[in-house]
């Protein structure tokens, strides 16, 4: 273990030391601005004698969170650590714990994920909307999460304003028949419950509220930190608003150019010395900052000896020249130059439907370049097996998981289409029923829809029965001393037939539950619940890691590669 302070720059040490009164650490890039927040918990621990409990940070990431932990557990111990949340996990946690107060969402509360939420509710609302594609549908769901975000949906009458009356019933509909909540509305509901219900209890409560990357907080995160500071929480912020960039999810980086308005007695704290590029790209990249003229002016320089990178610019005729030049870089920086191939990162502007990883990759691999693939299309999440594995593990967790029972009737191979499905959905609207009790209702009188329906109904939920009954046989009894990774192992094993498979879902969830630390199967399912969004970093160890440049933010890298640049204007910065 090593002491707080070690290794810090004194600017860094003074700011981790600040205590007393809300403050916000205004920082440029690669000054160390998650370090200093990361030794300011260790101060307060350390130094300070506060009690873990009484410490909550929030990230951005759910690999940000797992960065900060490992950083912290090598200060203070394992049996020290507080706690460290995202903020849609925290929201989460806090809604589960005060669930019998809350009237506004339906219970058992269930997050949709964005498999189900593109597969499922997208898919059904474009059918019970008539509309002409998926993506009318997504673009008002997108409209009704941006109002969440804003807190647009908090002005007078939006319900008449919204744009599309019909959608907000029948999403509402919809919502109450499968009982769940969108993600984009986890921590909006957190807001209205810590407004509107005086017991509502936040675990704790915190008396120290730290939060990473505050520049990338939307409006209606905003209003969540400061609904926890007025119950006496002290606020440590650190972020930079010239690295706000996710404007996809509202981020508002005028939160971070406002504290000291928002908090009275905000104590503005600043690193000067930029430790990831020379002097030459940090003024390239304030040159592009300062075009925001309301941006906050903060000192940066580059740490006195920093040696500018070696950057270069390569043109290729087509795509796939490309993907095959890109192979024949990251060999030669492993294998000549002794680069770890993690070290190295190749960057996407976008990459729908894996239009430009799935040919470096191809490419990668065929010159015995180990990579991942971490872009939004990619996901193994998103397969069918996967879907099908996951749909199980909920059911063994609640057998009335609505989601769950309709995804298995998707994806499982039993004759039982979209009439089928609609059948259900719509006995279940008419009778005041959940998708599960009309589904269950179905099963056992097949006559109360179609008979053709009724049959595959039957069929289907007795099959699945039969499977859930033999996946509890699996599960370890009390006695049993069984990790949480051998159970899930044996499910896997006797879900999924092929080998292969096998081991991308293995993999996958084994990487979860060590970025995560879930200590059940519900622990596992909430942590997928709340992580996936498209800024969510999945980097492997020991392999080259292709990314969206959303994705990369603040990693840095050995060599970076920029791939498919053309009609682009890019800064980016280099650390060699």
């Amino acid at each position: 273990m090593i002491t707080w302070d070690e290794g810090l720059l004194p600017e860094q040490r003074n700011a981790a030391m600040h205590i007393g009164s809300n403050a916000y650490l205004l920082a440029g890039p690669g000054t160390g601005k998650t370090l200093t927040l990361t030794r300011h918990i260790c101060y307060l621990i350390d130094v300070k004698g506060v009690q873990p409990e009484l410490i909550c940070v929030l990230t951005f990431t759910r690999a940000a969170a797992r960065e900060l932990c490992q950083r912290v557990k090598t200060v203070v111990g394992h049996e020290r650590m507080p706690k460290i949340f995202t903020l849609h996990s925290f929201a989460l946690r806090q809604i589960l714990r005060n669930s019998g107060r809350l009237t506004l969402v339906p219970q058992p509360l269930r997050i949709a994920d964005d498999w189900e939420e593109r597969n499922i509710i997208l898919e059904d609302l474009k059918t019970l909307l008539g509309l002409g594609n998926i993506n009318e549908a997504r673009d008002l769901l997108n409209k009704l999460s941006a109002d969440w975000q804003h807190l647009t949906v908090e002005k007078g009458e939006w319900e008449q304003r919204f744009a599309n009356p019909a959608f907000l019933g029948a999403w509402r509909e919809h919502r109450e028949i499968y009982g769940y909540v969108l993600r984009a509305e986890l921590v909006y509901q957190l807001k209205l419950a810590l407004e509107q219900y005086d017991d509502f209890v936040l675990e704790g409560p915190p008396r120290y509220l730290l939060v990473d990357e505050y520049q990338d907080l939307n409006r209606c995160d905003l209003a969540v930190v400061k609904a926890i500071a007025d119950t006496g929480a002290e606020i440590f912020a650190a972020g930079d608003d010239d690295q706000s960039i996710y404007g996809f999810r509202m981020a508002h980086p005028e939160g971070i150019r406002r504290f000291s308005r928002d908090y009275a007695d905000a104590c503005k704290l600043e690193l000067e010395i930029c430790k990831r590029c020379d002097q030459e790209i940090l003024e390239l990249g304030l040159f592009v900052a300062c075009q925001d003229y309301a941006r906050l002016r903060k000192p940066l320089r580059a740490e006195d000896g920093r040696q500018g990178a070696e950057i270069a610019l390569l043109r290729f005729q087509n795509q796939f020249q490309e993907a095959q030049g890109i192979a024949l870089l990251c060999r030669y920086l492993i294998y000549t130059h002794r680069v770890k191939p993690e070290q190295i990162l190749i960057l996407l502007r976008a990459d729908r439907n894996g239009c430009f990883s799935s040919v470096i990759r191809q490419q990668l691999e065929q010159h015995v370049v180990p990579c991942n693939v971490a872009t939004a299309d990619t996901d193994p999440l998103n397969e069918r097996t996967m879907r099908i594995v996951l749909s199980f593990l909920r059911l063994l967790e609640n057998a009335s998981d609505h989601l769950a029972w309709r995804t298995l009737l998707n994806q499982r191979d039993n004759r039982i289409g979209p009439g089928a499905i609609n059948s259900v959905y719509q006995f279940a609207r008419t009778q005041g029923l959940s998708f599960t009790e009309a589904l269950i209702n179905i099963s056992n009188d097949p006559s109360l829809i179609s008979e053709r329906y009724g049959r595959l109904i039957n069929a289907e939920v007795k099959a699945i029965k039969e499977i859930l009954l033999e996946l509890l046989t699996l599960l370890p009894s009390e006695e049993e001393d069984t990790s949480l990774i051998e159970s899930l192992s044996r499910i896997i094993n006797h879900l999924v037939n092929s080998p292969d498979e096998r081991r991308i879902i293995q993999d996958h969830i084994n990487k979860i539950i060590e970025m995560a630390e879930p200590n059940s199967i519900g622990d596992l399912l909430r942590a997928i619940q709340v992580s996936k969004e498209d800024i969510e970093q999945e980097i492997d160890e020991g392999k080259v890691n292709i990314l969206t440049m959303h994705k990369a933010k603040g990693l840095t890298a050995e060599a970076v590669i920029i791939a498919a640049a053309e009609d682009e204007i890019l800064t980016w910065s280099c650390c060699r």
